[in-house]
């Protein structure tokens, strides 16, 4: 069963190269355990609390043994130094999709035409 998982990140603007590390060691890690980016999104502004990160990350993985197989690797264990200098912030998570508990109250309430 496919995984989601969200990342939420800071990039460290003055650590390119320990991004350009980063990066490059662990996209064969993704590709090999099957994952793929189907989303990202810049966050533009706070509209309640202070911004959690500058982008969020949407990563599926074709099932959870996939996301440790690339947490827990020793490649990914040896790149964590890079990871800790090119990003500010750094969090990821797995997530599960519950869209009955969001979009259920909605369909039941009317929305009022604000036209007259």
């Amino acid at each position: 069963m496919t995984v989601q998982v969200i990342a939420l990140v800071t990039i460290n603007e003055d650590e390119p190269i320990a991004l350009a590390k980063y990066l490059e060691t662990t996209a064969p890690l993704l590709e090999e355990a099957g994952a793929r980016i189907v989303q990202r999104f810049d966050i533009g502004e706070a509209v309640v609390g202070g911004v959690p990160a500058q982008t969020v990350i949407v990563v599926d993985y074709p099932d959870r043994d996939a996301v440790d197989r690339v947490f827990q690797s020793d490649v990914y264990r040896d790149v964590r130094p890079y990871r800790d200098k090119a990003f500010r912030d750094y969090k990821v998570s797995v997530v599960t999709n519950q869209p009955d508990a969001v979009s259920e109250p909605a369909r039941r309430t009317p929305i009022k035409s604000t036209e007259t």
